[in-house]
């Protein structure tokens, strides 16, 4: 099994590697249950957020980065792109962001809380991807 991420409609989708290539596998999971997951997951996801805004560790790029993560919604991707786009970084900026998140143990947090999330996080960005394929 490979990396999960985000569709552009929100669902989870997971590489599958196969004799022939990779294949995609999205969840079936419905809007309605989605979005509900998101909003359980808010006050939690606002938590580490703040947490990471007091911590004097964390660049200001990390920070924002980390607030884009836990402010995404059932809609959006954790693309390094929209990533980007949405925390105000430079796209090269993106990587060495999230593993400063990592260094300082809140991608664990983050796994902890929602792991969708941060098993959506872009392909060879911390957590790293433990599977050898």
């Amino acid at each position: 099994m490979g990396p999960h991420r985000l569709d552009s409609g929100g669902l989870m989708e997971q590489d599958r590697r196969t004799s022939t290539g990779v294949t995609r596998v999205a969840s079936a999971v419905d809007p309605c249950t989605r979005a509900a997951t998101f909003k359980a997951l808010r006050p939690a996801l606002d938590a580490l957020a703040s947490a990471a805004g007091d911590d004097p560790r964390l660049s200001a790029q990390a920070r924002r980065v980390l607030r884009a993560v836990v402010r995404t919604g059932p809609q959006a991707t954790l693309a390094i792109a929209d990533l980007a786009a949405r925390s105000s970084t430079p796209k090269t900026h993106v990587p060495g962001a999230l593993a400063e998140l990592e260094a300082h143990g809140y991608l664990a947090r983050l796994a902890e809380i929602a792991p969708h999330l941060a098993a959506a996080l872009p392909a060879g960005a911390p957590p790293g991807n433990t599977d050898p394929a």
